[in-house]
């Protein structure tokens, strides 16, 4: 098995995830297929059988690696983890969320809610559609200029680990690797402020990498498509990236730059955080639902105490599956402690890969 890099592998992946007919086509004879996607016989044989071990072991990206596993193979399986954590009785501070913030709320952004609906239970994709709906119209209500939302990296590659910042004017996506173009979406970027934001990470000797160019994945079309109140309204993406860096107080402390930004900034502010609760992108773990400790979590925001789960060493997280958690967490130092969540669902949803939630934070005007 040769010389193909990770960069090969990717391209090759997702050309094949883009045309369906080349992908049937090397469904059916990968090593037939191989050459014309810059691929040899031994990784083609690789991609054909989901052998999401050997990809990760050339360092492709997970999410690709599940784009292989899950959509190329069609396999809806694929595990476990249990632990027991307990909340702070400590009095709570008087929040202090800061000027200009109208909104902050989260929601997961799994890709199969839209796309292939029907492998989860109907009742529970009803549930979760129905919160999404009630989510936009508080998005709505709250009447933003601009709204800042974050999501985990998926497909697209970037030249550090840190947190990324969509500068460019326009943002685009596509959900084509699902078999769903008509989702793909346009956004209209705000480039001066996303500036102002990543000079002010900067200035606080934090790292973060300005991106002329994010490419919209699933991590936001799904959740934009359902709440985003007009499409006109600018957007700036922030991107995590936990398969590079996963740090809860380095998410924290990127929220809590973010506050004097949007305090001074004269705008009325949105935060929307996707991803999660529990998801596991590693192999003989996607598809478990860590209910225990997504209830944890859900309890800790309607007790106003989700930052405090900031404090959590990495692995705390990550071993429960809260690989997208940071996304939330720099929703929630934006927002600062204190603040009350109104958790409109939570879907245990094992074929589509996590427990999935709607979230909205109730922010002293919005009580």
């Amino acid at each position: 098995m040769s010389a193909v890099d990770r960069a090969g592998l990717e391209a090759a992946i997702l050309r094949l995830a883009r045309d369906r007919t080349l992908l049937e086509a090397f469904q059916a004879d990968p090593e037939g297929v191989a050459d014309s996607v810059g691929l040899d016989a031994g990784w083609a044989r690789s991609i054909a059988e989901g052998d999401r071990d050997r990809l990760r072991s050339a360092g492709v990206n997970d999410g690709i690696t599940i784009l292989v596993s899950r959509w190329f193979k069609a396999d809806l399986g694929d595990s476990a983890s249990s632990g027991a954590f307990t909340l702070s009785d400590a009095p709570l501070p008087a929040p202090d969320v800061p000027a200009g913030l109208v909104f902050a709320g989260g929601c997961s952004h799994v890709p199969d809610l839209l796309a292939r609906p029907e492998i989860d239970p109907a009742d529970g994709v009803d549930r979760l559609s129905d919160s999404y709906a009630r989510l936009g119209k508080a998005l709505a209500a709250a009447e933003p200029d601009l709204l800042l939302t974050t999501a985990d990296c998926h497909f697209q590659s970037f030249e550090t680990g840190a947190f990324v910042v969509g500068t460019a004017a326009k943002h685009t996506g596509s959900m084509e690797f699902f078999g769903r173009p008509d989702l793909d979406i346009t956004l209209t970027g705000e480039p001066e402020f996303a500036q102002r934001i990543v000079s002010a990470v900067r200035g606080a000797g934090l790292e973060v990498e300005p991106a002329p160019e994010v490419q919209l994945d699933h991590g936001l079309i799904v959740p934009l498509r359902q709440v985003l109140p007009r499409p006109d309204l600018p957007v700036v993406p922030i991107i995590t990236q936990p398969a590079r860096t996963f740090s809860p107080w380095g998410a924290r402390a990127f929220g809590r730059v973010l506050r004097d930004v949007v305090a001074g900034s004269g705008k009325r502010i949105a935060f929307l955080a996707t991803g999660g609760l529990s998801h596991w992108l590693d192999p003989g773990h996607f598809g478990h639902v860590d209910v225990e400790f997504d209830t944890h979590i859900l309890r800790a925001l309607q007790e106003g105490r989700g930052l405090e789960l900031a404090d959590l060493e990495p692995f705390a997280l990550l071993s429960h599956g809260q690989y997208e958690f940071l996304n939330w967490l720099i929703m929630l130092a934006l927002a600062g402690p204190g603040i009350r969540g109104d958790v409109f669902a939570y879907e245990p949803m094992e074929a589509s890969g996590g427990g999935w939630t709607v979230v909205n934070m109730l922010l002293p005007d919005h009580d």
